[in-house]
């Protein structure tokens, strides 16, 4: 469990931390709002080989269309199986297969174990085609480098925008008409969303994670679920709570929750899966003086919904639009 809380306080801070330092994403990223298409435009696609240039600035020779994956990084995976080409091994492959979305997605992979230092002796063994690295692989580059090609990917890039992240690594494995499948019916999905919910047009919703039931956070701007929630172009355009700006509002006392004013609550992470923590939650005074509480309008979401990775988009959309539908 320490494992799955480390990994995912981890993607909070690249959303968090760096979101604050607004770089410019990485050339040609271009999202889609509606479902038309555009291309990353790093690689050469016209067939194989081809050659793409990394995050690292290095041109890679990509000899024939990759069957033989290995992914070093927690938002891969779910990214290949999006296209229909699962990992041959994965770093913390325990941990993904918990997720909803991906149960029963990795069992044919091989364990790589932590993301920040994969078994390199495993990654031999497999004979990968290519291997999926981030910036975090950095010093491991020339070690990696001679069992098979490295690309190198920035994980901000990558879990900023999901569009973005999947047509790169489609256009590195030559699945770039799966890619644009898979974005045209997401962006179809959350326009019929965003339609359906203007029903409840001027409500606002909090989005909030917890794992301990004493430590709440308020996911900001910066986060993933958040854009689908709340943008009104690329996502379903709901009124967030007006009390939080920003990318991360992490309250240090429970006590802080109280400031939460929001019409709907959707409570997200370990707290969801834990009877005691949820049996002392509403046996709390300042949870149940809550204005989304006393509506009784409290939503749940596991941790699957906040990965940043096109099956978390789609798992948080459902989950959403389930549970403001009923209303």
């Amino acid at each position: 469990m320490q494992k799955m809380k480390g990994l995912l306080i981890s993607m909070l801070l690249v959303a968090g931390i760096l979101g604050g330092c607004n770089e410019t994403p990485a050339e040609n990223k271009g999202s889609t709002t509606e479902g038309a298409s555009t291309t990353a435009g790093k690689v050469d696609t016209t067939e194989w080989p081809r050659t793409f240039k990394d995050a690292l600035g290095k041109e890679i020779v990509i000899e024939k269309q990759p069957e033989n994956i290995a992914s070093l990084w927690y938002f891969y995976p779910e990214i290949l199986i999006a296209l229909g080409e699962p990992p041959a091994a994965s770093t913390e492959k325990e941990y993904l297969s918990s997720l909803t979305y991906l149960k029963g997605k990795l069992d044919s992979a091989d364990e790589l174990g932590e993301k920040l230092s994969p078994n390199i002796e495993k990654i031999l063994s497999i004979e990968p085609d290519i291997i999926l690295a981030t910036e975090n692989h950095e010093k491991m580059y020339d070690s990696l480098g001679k069992i098979a090609p490295v690309i190198t990917l920035k994980s901000k890039d990558i879990y900023d925008d999901w569009q973005y992240g999947l047509r790169t690594v489609a256009e590195i494995i030559g699945k770039e008409d799966e890619a644009e499948k898979v974005i045209d019916k997401m962006m179809k999905e959350i326009t019929t969303g965003r339609e359906a919910l203007k029903s409840i047009e001027g409500e606002s919703v909090a989005l909030i994670l917890s794992w301990d039931g004493k430590t709440f956070n308020v996911l900001g701007e910066g986060n993933p679920v958040y854009i689908l929630a709340f943008d009104k172009e690329k996502g379903l355009g709901l009124t967030p709570d007006h009390i939080f700006k920003g990318t991360t509002n992490k309250f240090t006392t429970f006590e802080g929750i109280s400031t939460v004013e929001a019409d709907h609550i959707f409570l997200i992470g370990d707290i969801t899966k834990k009877e005691k923590l949820m049996n002392d939650l509403k046996q709390s005074n300042v949870w149940n003086n809550l204005n989304a509480v006393k509506k009784r309008n409290v939503h749940l979401m596991d941790v699957s919904a906040i990965t940043g990775g096109p099956l978390a988009i789609e798992y948080a959309l459902q989950n959403i639009t389930s549970a403001l539908r009923k209303l």
